[in-house]
């Protein structure tokens, strides 16, 4: 990358370097790593670099993209702002949106733009009023179990015009049916709809949820990317939950690495339906953690770019650039924190949001401070929103493009990730790949040995958590807690009793039954053909029935538990 002369100023200046070290603090070492465990040295000059073709390197908007999937980036069009909501009953949850959009909260072009949570109950395909669900109703997200909870959280919004994230984790097809049969009846087609299904069927292998068993979790995924390809060119299909294996104990490395192998699972699937690659990617984007080591997160993100755009070019044969740039949400690091001095979580996700800016995401998620402790409340929630935009309005740095590009430090980091990336990424391949290492556990193992490490640094003072193991001032004084209604459940419970009562119960059974049929001859091999399991579940869903009844017949014909 740089000339020999260059080369030769830098080590001469190096050596003087080194002299005023030796001057300064004798034979004394100063060893330091990375979050991710990578040796760092004090000092980075042009020598770290001059094993990395410039091309690697690149400028904005060109391949491999690591500085960025546009030539302009914020100073043309701003991330967005797109906090995660949901709790309680779906009218409760709508006046948490409303609030969000008039304090700021807008997607892409400056449409309306909702990332919505589900329940933990709905996630576990549970309607409220199944005794498993005991619990869990309202929880983690908002309670949508039938169509007419769909009306009470959409009400009134131009759906064409609207973009949703529907984030129902493993019951990601119930929850498009069911949008897609609610959209229908307010006529709005397939075509026109935006927004995003999360399709994280594949996620249980970094965690310890009961989901739907490896192989048909793959199958309903491609069902689910299938149909979109077909009918819905504005909808992402696909959300590469990066995330979770951060939350779970994932350190920089692990997160891209294993998230790009789900990635790759689930694109040669779609190819053994007849896709293209080039069909579906441009349609898959990622979720990714952003925690406290600054430099290397934003180094991560960088790294991502370029590997995404290197992998699916080199091993898939993309051509679309769309395929090769990753489109990259970031969410602030909820395991970062503390119950403790829970204000100084203020600051940590500021440092987060700033890091998320700095690596060039597309969307921010800030965590509020008050999630170690509940959900947010809406004055937490509104801050987390106002951290955001003082970044945006009032730091200068969304002027200027990928602004640490060129920094010894940050290049050289973000090559090292991308080498261990992908010598991570062979090693899973060399275990059977992504499926065999869910199958096996190895995905839980190895995120269970790093989080043990870390906490194992964090008791030994090795790793410092202010106001937990240094600088703790006795008790902070109490913040306010959001807390969801106690008579949630049993209001929601009542609701889908009343809806099943009011149904064509026939109706519902035999779309119920005709899904069950589908379903069998989708998971006995059949599962190649033309959205066989999509165009059942909306026509279940047209006809009443709940998203625990869809569920259930999903369950009990793919499968549902541990896989290892």
């Amino acid at each position: 990358m740089f000339t020999r002369k260059l080369l030769e100023q830098d080590e001469a200046l190096r050596q003087a370097w080194q002299r005023e070290f030796s001057k300064v603090y004798g034979q004394n070492t100063f060893p330091a790593a990375s979050d991710s465990g990578l040796s760092l040295k004090p000092v980075y000059t042009p020598a770290d670099m001059q094993d990395v073709p410039y091309g690697d390197v690149a400028v904005p908007g060109v391949y491999p993209y690591t500085r960025g999937i546009y030539p302009l980036h914020y100073q043309y069009q701003p991330w967005v702002n797109q906090p995660v909501h949901g709790f309680g009953l779906p009218e409760q949850t709508r006046q948490r949106m409303d609030l969000l959009a008039r304090e700021g909260m807008t997607g892409y072009g400056g449409v309306r733009a909702y990332n919505l949570t589900f329940d933990t109950a709905c996630k576990a395909g549970l309607d409220p009023d199944d005794p498993a669900a005991q619990g869990l109703v309202g929880y983690g997200g908002t309670s949508l179990s039938t169509l007419d909870d769909m009306d009470r959280l959409f009400n009134n919004l131009p759906l064409d015009r609207t973009s949703v994230v529907l984030n129902v984790s493993n019951m990601s097809i119930v929850g498009l049916a069911m949008y897609l049969a609610y959209a229908e009846k307010c006529g709005v087609a397939p075509d026109k709809l935006r927004g995003n299904t999360m399709n994280w069927l594949y996620y249980a292998a970094f965690s310890d949820f009961d989901s739907f068993l490896p192989q048909g979790a793959f199958e309903m995924c491609t069902e689910l990317v299938k149909y979109c390809t077909h009918h819905m060119p504005r909808w992402n299909t696909t959300n590469l939950f990066g995330y979770i294996v951060e939350e779970t104990g994932g350190n920089a490395v692990q997160e891209v690495a294993f998230i790009l192998a789900a990635s790759s699972a689930l694109t040669r699937c779609c190819q053994e339906v007849g896709l293209h690659p080039d069909q579906f990617l441009p349609r898959f984007s990622f979720q990714m953690g952003q925690g406290n080591d600054l430099l290397e997160q934003v180094a991560k993100l960088r790294a991502l770019r370029q590997a995404w755009a290197r992998l699916n070019r080199e091993r898939f044969g993309c051509q679309d650039p769309r395929s090769l740039q990753a489109r990259i949400h970031v969410h602030t690091a909820g395991s970062s924190l503390t119950a403790q001095q829970p204000l100084n979580n203020v600051v940590r996700a500021a440092l987060q949001t700033l890091g998320a800016v700095l690596g060039g995401a597309n969307s921010i998620h800030t965590c509020a401070y008050d999630e170690a402790l509940s959900l947010p409340t809406e004055e937490a929630a509104t801050l987390a929103l106002r951290t955001q935009q003082v970044i945006q309005h009032e730091t200068n740095i969304p002027a200027v493009a990928d602004p640490l590009g060129g920094s010894y430090y940050v290049e050289w980091l973000t090559q090292r990730l991308v080498r261990e990336v992908f010598t991570l990424l062979d090693r899973i391949e060399g275990l059977g790949g992504f499926q065999g290492c869910w199958e096996s556990g190895w995905f839980r193992h190895e995120l269970e040995r790093t989080a043990y490490e870390t906490r194992h640094r964090t008791e030994k003072g090795e790793r410092v958590v202010v106001g937990v193991n240094r600088h703790a001032s006795g008790e902070a004084p109490p913040v306010p807690r959001f807390h969801t209604d106690a008579d949630v459940e049993g209001i929601a419970a009542e609701r889908v009793c009343r809806w099943r009562q009011s149904r064509d119960s026939g109706r519902a059974q035999r779309a119920l039954e005709q899904l069950r049929a589908a379903a069998e001859h989708s998971h006995s091999g059949g599962w190649k053909g033309q959205d066989l399991l999509m165009v059942p579940l909306v026509e279940a869903a047209r006809s009443g029935a709940t998203l625990g009844e869809m569920a259930s017949v999903l369950k009990q014909t793919f499968g549902w538990g541990c896989a290892y």
